[in-house]
């Protein structure tokens, strides 16, 4: 077989009813050069059933079988090593593609001479069909031409209190030989945020990293996503890691505005750090213990007024049945501290 332009990876985990959607946008696509890397990652239900269904339909879809749970970051390595494709691009099982996405983002990352290529997403709701709306507008930033996106551009991009489009849920398409020459996997250490660290080691080893407008992929959003959490201060934890790796391992010395931004960064979990202790010293009651964080550190109660009105809310649309009330996306708007980046990226550029 010759080698395919493009290899989908698809690690699934139980999602038997919405597997066989993602795997037909696959084979619906117009440019017929691909091939699908299913990795059923130790489902209970009948999801490695389905997707072997359809492995028997077309031999360009393979499917690999993990016998227990490993994560997603696993599944996707599992993938990404039985890949052959020019390039590898991720689609979730419970997602699909508009019918042009594979041949128009290949032909785009030619044009650009791109390493690392990612478009929009249409935004859906579960249980809709049609998107509400696209990743772009949610995020309050418009894509209307090509945009380059370096270190600093993707560390702006970091986060809930991000400037700009949330760069880590976009499903880019990404250069498989720059992936080998670099060893460049996911990290399995992360339970959230493997997709942006992916493209911030691709970025750190010099990749050419282009979005374009173009909308060609269904993101499914699920309401149980947004009381779902693995463990919020490990991921902070897990964030604070990397910001630093990138400071001490990469050559952030030659590019001041990613270190003044990877640096802001790292203030603000020492500030969020502090805040969920002096929260849950009032929560328990113990004024005098939350006295003291606030002496200590005056910025804490700055942060309690800044979150105060979204907390309500989203409480208030909580109590009237509202399933994404604390949806990242979804949910009410609240403060990315942009201000505070964009003032970090300019101190940045007059000391550069």
């Amino acid at each position: 077989m010759n080698r395919p332009e493009v290899s989908v990876t698809m690690p699934s985990y139980n999602r038997a009813d919405l597997i066989g959607r993602a795997i037909e946008s696959v084979m619906s696509q117009t440019m017929p050069s691909w091939e699908l890397i299913v990795v059923d990652d130790g489902s209970t239900d009948t999801t490695l059933q389905v997707a072997e269904s359809y492995a028997s339909l077309d031999r360009r879809i393979r499917v690999y079988r993990n016998h227990h749970n490993t994560g997603v970051s696993c599944a996707r390595n599992r993938a990404l090593r039985h890949s052959h494709g020019r390039f590898i691009t991720p689609l979730d099982s419970d997602d699909w593609y508009d019918p042009t996405r594979l041949e128009r983002l290949l032909a785009a990352a030619d044009d650009h001479g791109a390493d690392v290529l990612a478009d929009d997403l249409l935004v859906v709701r579960d249980d809709e069909d049609l998107p509400l709306t696209k990743l772009s507008v949610l995020c309050a930033e418009t894509l209307s031409e090509p945009l380059h996106i370096d270190m600093a551009g993707l560390l702006r991009r970091l986060g809930i209190e991000r400037d700009g489009l949330a760069l880590g849920l976009t499903k880019p398409l990404i250069r498989r030989k720059f992936l080998v020459d670099h060893n460049i996997e996911y990290d399995t250490t992360l339970q959230v945020g493997e997709d942006y660290w992916l493209l911030a080691d691709c970025v750190a080893a010099g990749a050419t990293f282009v979005t374009v407008p173009d909308a060609l992929y269904y993101y499914r959003i699920h309401a149980q996503q947004t009381t779902k959490a693995s463990n919020p201060a490990h991921d902070i934890l897990n964030t604070r890691r990397r910001l630093e790796s990138y400071l001490t391992v990469h050559a952030a010395a030659d590019d001041a505005q990613a270190t003044h931004i990877a640096q802001h960064h790292i203030r603000r979990i020492e500030l969020l750090a502090n805040y969920s202790s002096f929260i849950d010293s009032l929560k328990s009651r113990r004024l005098h213990a939350a006295a003291g964080q606030m002496m200590k550190q005056p910025g804490l109660l700055r942060e309690a007024a800044m979150r105060m009105p979204l907390m309500i809310e989203r409480r208030r649309r909580a109590r009237r049945g509202d399933p994404y009330a604390y949806d990242q996306l979804f949910g009410p708007h609240k403060s990315r501290r942009v201000p505070a980046l964009r003032e970090s990226a300019t101190t940045a550029l007059r000391r550069g």
